[in-house]
């Protein structure tokens, strides 16, 4: 998985990432995860944790889950606004089959909401 839009991004968490999603598109679409998207934006204050963050397929002509979650058309929590104050692990994503699903920072993917302790 690539992350171009910065260097940065500590190797483990990357690994994590990996193993959070097997390689397959978190989207639910069942592609290869080629990319890794921060669903609060870098640009919008967004972090390298792993709530934040979602192993999707590619960006090419706008096509891929990538692409979608950057048109602004993504189903809900594949972009989280600058405005929204809860961490992202209590902003669930929603995906392709309508399924919502919380992520931790421990890299856990959870059908329901976890007590995080976090307000």
């Amino acid at each position: 998985m690539s992350n171009r839009k910065s260097g940065r991004m500590p190797a483990a968490t990357v690994e994590k990432l990996g193993e959070r999603s097997r390689g397959i598109c978190e989207s639910g679409c069942g592609k290869a995860a080629t990319e890794i998207h921060h669903r609060r934006f870098l640009s919008r204050g967004g972090r390298h944790n792993l709530a934040n963050l979602l192993a999707l397929c590619g960006w090419g002509n706008h096509a891929g889950c990538h692409g979608i979650a950057h048109q602004g058309h993504a189903p809900a929590g594949w972009a989280i606004s600058r405005h929204e104050r809860r961490h992202e692990s209590q902003v669930p994503f929603v995906d392709l089959g309508g399924r919502s699903w919380w992520l931790d920072d421990q890299g856990g993917k959870h059908d329901r909401p976890q007590n995080t302790g976090r307000s």
